[in-house]
């Protein structure tokens, strides 16, 4: 009987453990995505470029997956980080919309201050130079 205790006890913590890294790896296809695109988010406000607005709405969608992520986590400033960063995006994609480039580049700048905000709380570096989530 201990035996089959145990046994199911191993694979409930197994399981956990491997929707906690598919969790993690849909984060890192979200994060992988957000970085280029807002990257490129920069230079089109810039540019007054109007697909700005698209790319800031694509923002808001993949923060909705973070936000997703933070929140079965239970880390409350992950979920705080991450709602502030959509809520950001959507307004950017608004603003950019409107043709309002400067509204734009000022939201842009509070946004990217809150992914730098979570990065510094919830990231660290490995050894072998990737990164990982604390």
């Amino acid at each position: 009987m201990m035996n089959k205790i145990f046994a199911a006890a191993c694979l409930l913590a197994a399981g956990t453990m491997l929707w906690g890294q598919a969790d993690e790896a849909k984060l890192r296809e979200a994060m992988k995505q957000i970085g280029p695109t807002c990257s490129g988010l920069a230079k089109k406000i810039a540019a007054k470029d109007d697909s700005a607005a698209t790319d800031a709405k694509k923002l808001q969608g993949w923060f909705g997956d973070v936000h997703k992520f933070w929140k079965a986590k239970a880390a409350a400033d992950g979920v705080t980080f991450s709602e502030s960063a959509a809520a950001e995006f959507k307004t950017i994609s608004e603003q950019a919309a409107a043709g309002k480039w400067d509204d734009a580049g000022a939201s842009f700048k509070k946004a990217t201050a809150t992914c730098g905000g979570c990065h510094g709380v919830h990231r660290e570096k490995a050894a072998d130079g990737s990164w990982k989530v604390k």
